[in-house]
């Protein structure tokens, strides 16, 4: 009897085991993160003397969930298995917000809870898009916010601004996605606080200068 079909018989059994006994795919979480980096010129001004509360943000349906998105199309998303958010994304750029406030000394005081005094301004934003974003070759990092300020006493909006922006990754892993989206954010930030500054010099003068009433 010819022992080929015994031999195949027991490479198919050894394969078999083999893809049975493989390891899962391990799951990564990842998180974004940078250092501000003010500049001389700003730390030097000092703080101006208001308070900002930063409220919760708010996020698109598509991206609130723990699965890092990709896309290939406008019209179809994906959503990595194992490869995840440590943090919920909208709490993270919120962090992320509060931490570059706190680096630029901005506002003489920043906080996220609801507390006893009303503050002078309420900052918000509508996290739009955090994703990866396909072509033929190359992975983009994708980050698009929309940021409000809000003055609390009178409830009108006195800063708004959306800012949609991608960046080539330098390789096609999620974690050098994650480093770009990161990037992302820190450049937002710092046009961010530029503009508010504009607004609070504003405040800041109309304050100094007292009101003239006909006689």
């Amino acid at each position: 009897m010819s022992r080929w079909p015994l031999w195949l018989g027991s490479a198919a059994i050894f394969a078999l085991a083999g893809c049975y006994f493989q390891p899962p795919p391990q799951t990564r979480y990842y998180t974004l993160d940078y250092a501000p980096n003010p500049t001389p010129e700003r730390l030097e001004k000092g703080t101006y003397p208001y308070t900002v509360r930063v409220r919760d943000f708010n996020i698109s349906e598509a991206y609130r969930r723990s699965q890092i998105v990709y896309r290939q199309s406008p019209h179809l998303m994906q959503f990595y298995n194992f490869h995840l958010w440590s943090v919920d994304p909208e709490r993270m750029i919120s962090d992320l917000v509060i931490k570059h406030l706190r680096a630029v000394r901005l506002f003489e005081n920043i906080t996220r809870t609801v507390e006893s005094y009303m503050p002078d301004f309420y900052l918000g934003a509508d996290i739009l898009a955090i994703e990866e974003y396909d072509s033929k070759e190359i992975w983009y990092a994708h980050l698009a916010i929309d940021y409000k300020l809000e003055d609390a006493r009178t409830n009108q909006v006195v800063w708004k601004k959306t800012f949609d922006l991608r960046k080539k990754v330098s390789q096609q892993e999620p974690i050098y996605l994650v480093r770009e989206i990161s990037f992302l954010l820190e450049t937002m930030n710092e046009r961010m606080v530029q503009e508010i500054e504009i607004i609070l010099d504003e405040y800041q003068h109309k304050a100094k200068t007292p009101e003239v009433t006909s006689p």
